[in-house]
């Protein structure tokens, strides 16, 4: 009796080792995970490490290049862009160049015949006569000399040059037609005119833009506009030119955000090198930005986000790693700024995260059980 009873304690022995084989069997695959002052810690085996693409990144405090790609389009300079109009009333009776020629500041464009300017001349060399026939001593000098001046000034408004109204003070002889100038150098990029045309005062002739240098308006996402200031440098590509790039300098940050696309318009400045670059063309602006020296940062792939939270693992040694809780600032695609939650110094999983995160709910699932 007592050999069977010895026989039953065994096998009831060797039952619950068995169970005990088949526990631990259950959990080998699973990492270890503890708490330590109310953090997650996860330990992995040297053998999980080496199976997984993982990676470790140390938290800096230091400045990084954050580039950008920005959209646009080429514009006319307005500071470069004039119009041509009509200065008087009056008949177009010569056309001297056309749209899309090139005219020299000050070169003729057309001539216009008008009686109004013809009116202006009689009224500048009576004036000039009367003043001629007059000394400094007489009383109404200074009213003659008033009315000289006042007639010459009419004359330079409707575009005589100083040679020109020099010249009909000394020959009194009225210049027939009145020559329509460009009052700056560049080309003419709309306006249609033909001879025989009547123009009142102030139509317009033509527009003439400078293209020697051009406009890029640039659109910037809103929550990149702390990389963005006046001075930054970037390179302009278009589509016609995919192997070049125009170097251009930002010169203002616009003041309203788009309601609709959430960005701020920015206007940088570039050169028209042999003028390939034509107002309206599409555009690209690269630039590359400085996300300041002072922040605490890591790379951004080894910050997680759960429920609406971010937090970081962060390596106690070469195998146990913390899930840590962080507060995030600026965040770019390839670094993350840190406000708190970490120090400088501190190791941080920047590959195998997702990985980590994984085991970390897989250890959770087991203690639950």
């Amino acid at each position: 009796m007592k050999g069977i009873t010895a026989l039953l304690l065994v096998l009831a022995g060797a039952l619950t080792g068995c169970g005990t084989a088949e526990k631990q069997e259950e959990t080998a695959d699973y990492p270890e995970r503890t708490h330590g002052e109310g953090k997650a810690l996860l330990t992995l085996t040297r053998h999980q490490l080496g199976h997984i693409e993982f990676a470790m990144e140390t938290a800096e405090i230091k400045a990084v290049t954050v580039p950008l790609s920005l959209p646009a389009r080429i514009a006319l300079d307005d500071m470069r862009t004039a119009h041509i109009t009509a200065r008087v009333t009056g008949r177009v009776e010569k056309v001297h160049h056309v749209l899309g020629d090139r005219v020299r500041k000050g070169g003729v464009v057309l001539e216009v015949f008008s009686q109004e300017f013809l009116a202006m001349q009689s009224e500048f060399i009576s004036a000039e006569e009367r003043l001629k026939r007059m000394n400094a001593s007489q009383s109404d000098y200074g009213t003659a000399k008033a009315i000289y001046e006042s007639a010459r000034r009419k004359l330079k408004v409707v575009g005589l040059e100083d040679q020109e109204i020099d010249s009909l003070a000394d020959d009194h002889v009225p210049h027939a037609l009145l020559p329509v100038r460009a009052p700056i150098g560049g080309a003419l990029i709309t306006g249609e005119v033909r001879a025989g045309e009547y123009m009142q005062t102030g139509a317009e002739f033509f527009t003439i833009a400078d293209l020697g240098v051009l406009w890029v308006i640039a659109d910037v996402f809103e929550h990149d506009l702390p990389l963005v200031e006046e001075g930054l440098m970037g390179e302009v590509s278009v589509a016609p030119y995919p192997t070049e790039t125009f170097r251009a300098r930002l010169v203002r940050i616009l003041d309203v955000v788009d309601a609709k696309s959430r960005t701020i318009k920015v206007r940088f400045e570039v050169r028209n090198v042999r003028d390939k670059l034509k107002p309206e063309m599409f555009a690209t602006v690269n630039i590359n930005s400085q996300l300041d020296g002072k922040s605490l940062k890591v790379p951004s792939n080894a910050v997680m986000t759960q429920a609406g939270n971010q937090y970081v693992f962060v390596a106690i040694n070469d195998t146990m790693f913390e899930q840590r809780s962080v507060r995030v600032g600026f965040e770019t695609k390839a670094y993350t700024e840190i406000l708190e939650g970490l120090k400088p110094g501190e190791r941080v999983v920047s590959k195998g995260t997702f990985y980590l995160k994984s085991e970390l709910a897989k250890s959770s699932f087991v203690e639950e059980e």
